[in-house]
């Protein structure tokens, strides 16, 4: 038996084909079918709590708090905050950008909000926090699922993410960042983010100062895998596969220097498209770099205390949420059964039976 499983980075707003979904090709009913049934898949293969990381409006998160429809335990960022034309943005070449927010659907889904200034970044993430926002996520550098920009390119300037931070302070919560170069990085660090996500070419001076400052980084490997052999089932081309080539390798180096620095390390999928049912791979991944109890803790105790909730979940113990799973075997032993939903035979969330197959 293990603690209730976390993922720290979770995209349950783009559940759905990513190109045919923005381009109208999918209908609400039929998006708002595939986000409840990833909600309700991520339960089932034992993550008990998740962090949104963009993609689902607030409706979302209380229509799974309410028990309407099956799912963890949801704290979401609200939609990206990205710079125009920037990372998050997958409108087509010729779409004008003020056309972007008719992809949002108000109570469900809207992946990004795009600004071209502090004062419009100011706006946009006040508008988040009104539409359910419990924390904030920035797009500081390019990434591999993007068309309009590079790995390399950084975006926002410091002054710009530091508008967001006091934003986010002002509400008692954090900023985290998509960011994979050293220079994207050190901008969001200097700004006063809290945490960082991939990090994939995080180099050892980087990450002392990441150290330093109490930032937390959320490897990604599981999309690594994902976009490498199956960026077809993620309803992407076949440029985001060519970009993906050396990003594990890069991952796995920066979680070595990352550990070496002292980095508080946590643990996230970001899995996108349809094809979410084996979330617990980034653990069997995590678990071929460390063991597979340092894989657990990431996914339970360290990932509770990134998203603020070490007091409630992330352990069993006396005043905890009773959230907790029961294995078919031992993972610890064989970390491959994190991987496949089936072995997940009991899943009790907050006291509650949520599912049991024994």
């Amino acid at each position: 038996m293990t603690p209730g499983l976390i993922d720290a980075h979770v995209h349950f707003g783009l559940s759905s084909p990513i190109q045919p979904q923005f381009s109208f090709q999918i209908s609400v009913a039929e998006i708002a079918a595939d986000i409840f049934a990833t909600a309700g898949a991520a339960l089932d293969a034992g993550f008990t709590t998740v962090r949104d990381t963009g993609g689902i409006d607030g409706g979302v998160v209380t229509t799974i708090a309410k028990g309407k429809v099956r799912g963890p335990r949801v704290l979401s960022c609200g939609p990206v905050q990205c710079q125009i034309g920037g990372h998050g943005y997958y409108g087509a070449d010729w779409e004008p950008t003020e056309l972007w927010r008719s992809h949002h659907v108000p109570g469900l889904c809207a992946l990004s909000m795009m600004s071209g200034n502090a004062d419009e970044l100011r706006g946009n993430v006040r508008e988040a926090f009104r539409r359910g926002a419990s924390f904030l996520k920035l797009c500081v550098t390019g990434g591999v699922v993007g068309a309009h920009d590079r790995l390399a390119d950084t975006q926002f300037t410091v002054d710009e993410i530091a508008v967001a931070v006091q934003e986010a302070a002002a509400r008692g919560t954090y900023v985290t960042v998509h960011a994979h170069n050293n220079e994207g990085i050190r901008n969001a660090v200097e700004a006063g983010v809290r945490c960082v996500e991939h990090g994939t070419d995080l180099d050892e001076s980087t990450a002392a100062l990441m150290a330093a400052r109490g930032v937390s980084l959320v490897p990604t490997f599981a999309v690594v895998e994902q976009l490498l052999h199956n960026t077809a089932g993620a309803g992407l081309g076949e440029s985001s596969r060519d970009r993906v080539w050396g990003v594990r390798e890069r991952m796995t180096e920066a979680l070595a220097v990352a550990k070496e620095a002292g980095v508080r390390i946590g643990l996230g999928s970001d899995l996108i498209g349809p094809a979410q049912d084996r979330r617990g791979d980034e653990l069997r991944l995590r678990a071929e770099l460390e063991t597979p109890m340092e894989a657990l803790v990431a996914a339970t105790k360290t990932n509770a205390e990134i998203l603020g909730l070490s007091g409630q979940v992330g352990v069993i113990a006396p005043g905890m949420q009773a959230d907790f799973v029961l294995w078919n075997g031992n993972p610890l032993e064989d970390p491959k059964l994190f991987a496949d939903p089936a072995n997940a035979i009991l899943v009790v969330q907050a006291g509650r039976i949520v599912k049991d197959v024994r």
